[in-house]
């Protein structure tokens, strides 16, 4: 089992602090039409690279169950202030004016044509201790269409004793003895969402299924003060993981995507 040290391979492209910020952004593309925007999404993130971003690495959801929207951006920082400097639009532009004119014509449409996807869009800034917050498995394969569950809850205590609670009665069982792949929780730090959201990860719905059936790994003595902690209502998302850059290029998940 590994914590903070494998994601700083897997999920950031730079050195942080175990401290670190994700910037999620909800889309409501149309379902027929998610293939189309996520070929744009490559082309627009691939052309965005260059001085003035302090982006670590943009991870891509899309969604499989659930009421809410059809995307779901994850953009790491190592900080807030990082995420707020990071100059996306300016280092876009600055490429596209670089290209040919029938090329920055091309890249200009395909720009227009992804904006358009983002009418009505929410985002949040959320933080995640990785030493204290995330496990994973050993020699994890993120590379994959790996199905990834997040629950929106409110605690009536601190933000803290929800995620240890939450840890201690799904996470650590479920990776260290279970099929999950990797489990974790952030904290909400700004705009708008829930005080805690809860991360787990699987393969693919099967071994979903499994870690929620009767053969799933939990350690159900803390199952009633993790519920005791939760106020109001709750929902999940089952998403299932698109693509994310590598060496800041985005790469369809799946082999040789």
């Amino acid at each position: 089992m590994k914590k903070g040290s494998l994601l700083f391979v897997l999920f950031i492209s730079f050195a942080v602090s175990a401290q670190s910020v994700i910037n999620n952004t909800y889309l409501d593309v149309p379902a027929n039409e998610i293939s189309d925007f996520l070929q744009l999404h490559k082309k627009v993130v691939d052309m965005s690279n260059g001085e003035g971003r302090t982006i670590g690495t943009h991870w891509v959801y899309r969604h499989w169950y659930g009421s809410d929207h059809s995307i779901m951006l994850a953009d790491l920082y190592p900080t807030v202030e990082a995420a707020v400097k990071d100059d996306f639009w300016s280092v876009l532009n600055a490429n596209i004016e670089k290209l040919s004119e029938n090329d920055k014509k091309e890249m200009q449409a395909v720009v227009k044509k992804w904006w358009s996807y983002w009418n009505n869009h929410t985002d949040e800034i959320r933080s995640i201790n990785w030493d204290n917050n995330w496990i994973g498995k050993e020699n994890l394969n993120l590379d994959i269409p790996y199905v990834f569950v997040v629950g929106s809850y409110n605690s009536n205590a601190g933000n803290q004793d929800l995620i240890d609670a939450y840890m201690e009665w799904n996470v650590k069982p479920g990776v260290e003895k279970g099929v999950m792949l990797y489990g974790g929780a952030t904290s909400h730090n700004i705009g708008s969402g829930s005080d805690v959201q809860l991360w787990s990860a699987y393969t693919d719905i099967a071994e979903f299924a499994v870690s929620n059936g009767p053969n799933g790994q939990v350690n159900s003595e803390f199952a009633p003060k993790f519920w005791s902690l939760v106020e109001g209502a709750h929902n999940d998302q089952i998403y299932i993981h698109a693509g994310h850059t590598i060496n800041k290029e985005f790469n369809f998940a799946g082999k040789d995507n």
